[in-house]
């Protein structure tokens, strides 16, 4: 039985915030810039490929599922946005992403001016830290690198381990589960977290020798000669001590809460060298904000990426990104 979430800002979250938002524009200003002499995202800046791709919402949902965008059956135009999270390099160990565009299915958008429903998810279940002020910690002791670093990491175990557990050498893209790690709203009443779950069966295999661009060529190869497919799955909230909304650290467990998909992403067979495609993906933003009100982000984690996503699209467009780079928010 699912239950309803309250939302409640906690005393000093602005303040919190506003840190974040200044340790971002220093920490993006110091590094190096993109080719175009753009700025770069500080998170998944590098892209392994951009794909179209297929979002259809099937006939035959269950009651409890057919909310907001999966209400009504049909079929949407959509992009996807496969990246690393920090390596600008496929030879190194790292999380992936996975940000999905879905196009002309949130008219009514939480993002004036935005019609496009979006789902940023990541190659691991949780985060490292549970909340804004624990990841403002994590990330000023990273980027200071040395004995801070090591310090860090030497006194936040649980942190450690699930850098750890999330840096890895994945076969492809096309292979991982990809989840949201924070929850959403789902219409009135229950709060739900989503995955995209690999839904053919096809696995590739890890090269003898990792490159630079590894994964970019098993994507390449893969579109080349079949098309791929994920199912997007939705895990209801149960109660704060199986499933809390405030705590990123927290799996949401299959045995505490089941998996239940409400759509397909089909990925046609295409190249991954459009250019043309390639420059409009990296011009869009992937914001979870994006998104009808029945689907609206939850938890401290969110709130504070509402105000940083905006503060840093306003960042880059000051910074210098180029005419085609100005002209959308960027994440």
């Amino acid at each position: 039985m699912t239950t309803s979430v309250r939302e409640a800002a906690a005393p000093g979250e602005a303040q919190l915030t506003a840190e974040f938002i200044e340790f971002l524009k220093r920490a993006s200003a110091a590094r190096p810039r993109g080719s175009a002499g753009e700025v770069l995202r500080f998170n998944q800046g590098r892209a392994t490929g951009c794909v179209d791709a297929e979002f259809t919402v099937p006939e035959g949902l269950a009651a409890p599922l057919r909310v907001g965008l999966f209400a009504t059956p049909g079929t949407y135009k959509a992009v996807i946005r496969f990246a690393n999270a920090t390596s600008l390099t496929d030879r190194d160990r790292d999380t992936r992403g996975m940000a999905i565009g879905v196009f002309d299915a949130a008219a009514e958008n939480l993002t004036p001016g935005q019609t496009r429903q979006d789902f940023v998810l990541n190659s691991h279940p949780v985060m490292p830290a549970r909340g804004p002020r624990e990841f403002l910690e994590l990330l000023r002791a990273n980027e200071s690198g040395g004995a801070k670093r090591a310090l860090y990491f030497a006194t936040h175990f649980r942190s450690t381990r699930i850098v750890l557990a999330s840096r890895q050498h994945h076969t492809s893209h096309l292979d991982i589960h990809y989840w949201s790690t924070t929850p959403y709203s789902f219409g009135t009443g229950p709060a739900v977290k989503y995955m995209a779950r690999p839904a053919l069966d096809h696995v590739s295999r890890l090269p003898d020798q990792v490159t630079d661009t590894y994964l970019r060529d098993a994507l390449r190869v893969h579109l080349a000669q079949a098309e791929a497919a994920f199912d997007l799955m939705v895990q209801f909230y149960v109660d704060e001590d199986r499933t809390p909304i405030d705590d990123a650290t927290v799996e949401w467990t299959q045995d505490r809460s089941p998996w239940q998909a409400v759509a397909r992403i089909r990925i046609p067979r295409q190249s991954i060298d459009d250019a043309a495609r390639n420059a409009r993906c990296e011009q869009m933003a992937f914001n979870p904000w994006h998104a009808r009100p029945e689907h609206s982000p939850l938890g401290s984690m969110n709130r504070a990426r509402k105000e940083i996503y905006r503060a840093m699209s306003e960042f880059r467009r000051a910074a210098g990104a180029p005419a085609q780079v100005r002209t959308q928010e960027v994440k």
